[in-house]
C-alpha cells in the first residue's frame, strides 16, 4: 500500500539514500523560493536531476517529500548525542543547554519553510497529519528531557504543560524571526528561556516564585489531566 508517510531509509551510503537526498535538497530549495503550493513534482524532479517517473519510485506524493523534511529535520535535533547521552546520564546541565538551543533560533534552519508547512497544514490534511505526527514526536522529545529536570509522578501534568508551552513559543519565535529578524527573535527566545527556567526551578521548590513567570500558575488543560489521571 502507497501511502504519504515516508518509507525507512538509510541516511548514509547506497544510490537511493544519495538520489533521496538529492530530491528533498532540491524540493526544500523550490518550498522555500515559491512556497509549497506552487512548487510541482515536475519541478523538484527537473531541480534534483531525477526523472519524474523514478521520483515517484521514491516518494509516493509531494507530501511524501515534506514528511522526510520534517522527519529529517526533527530527527536531527532530537537524537543529537548530547541530548541522548544527557537524558541517560541525567545530565541536568546538556539538558538546560538542549532546551536552550531548541528556543533559539538557528540561521542554519530557515524558518520559511516552517512557515511554509504550517501554512499549508491549515489547506492540505495531508501536510496537517505530517505536522501533527512532527509535533507529537517533539513534545514526546521534550517530555523526556524535561524529566530529567523535573522527575516524579506527582509534577508530570506540569511537564505536560511545560512541553506544551515551549512548543507554543518556539513557533511564534520562528514567526517573530521573519517578521522582526534574527536579532530580535534571539532576545525574545533568551527572555523565554528565562522564564521558562524560573518556571521549572519553582516547580522544583526552588526559591523563584512561580508568580515571578507570568503572573499565573501552569495548569495542563481538562483533557491533558484525564489523559494522565
Amino acid at each position: 500500500m502507497i501511502t504519504d508517510q515516508a518509507p525507512v531509509c538509510l541516511r548514509a551510503g547506497g544510490k537511493a539514500a544519495q538520489r533521496r537526498e538529492k530530491i528533498t535538497a532540491a524540493a526544500r530549495k523550490l518550498f522555500i523560493e515559491n512556497g509549497f503550493h506552487a512548487t510541482g513534482v515536475a519541478q523538484i524532479a527537473k531541480e534534483s536531476g531525477v526523472a519524474v517517473g523514478q521520483l515517484y519510485r521514491d516518494f509516493a506524493s509531494k507530501e511524501a517529500i515534506i514528511a522526510e523534511i520534517v522527519a529529517s529535520d526533527s530527527g536531527e535535533f532530537l537524537e543529537r548525542g548530547d541530548i541522548v547521552l544527557g537524558v541517560a546520564l541525567r545530565d541536568e546541565s546538556a539538558v538546560w543547554q538542549w532546551l536552550h538551543d531548541f528556543l533559539i533560533p538557528d540561521p542554519d534552519c530557515p524558518n520559511v519553510l516552517i512557515a511554509e508547512i504550517v501554512a499549508e497544514s491549515a489547506r492540505n490534511p495531508k501536510v496537517a497529519e505530517i505536522f501533527k505526527r512532527c509535533h507529537n514526536t517533539v513534545h514526546a522529545g521534550l517530555l523526556r528531557a524535561i524529566e530529567v529536570l523535573l522527575p516524579g509522578d506527582d509534577v508530570a501534568s506540569a511537564r505536560v504543560c511545560m512541553a506544551d508551552m515551549l512548543l507554543m513559543l518556539s513557533l511564534g519565535l520562528m514567526q517573530h524571526d521573519l517578521i522582526r529578524g534574527e536579532a530580535e527573535a534571539r532576545r525574545m527566545a533568551e527572555m523565554a528561556f528565562a522564564s521558562f527556567r524560573t518556571q521549572i526551578l519553582a516547580l522544583r521548590g526552588a526559591d523563584q516564585a512561580p508568580a515571578a513567570v507570568a503572573g499565573v500558575a501552569c495548569r495542563p488543560s481538562a483533557a491533558r489531566n484525564t489523559e494522565l489521571a
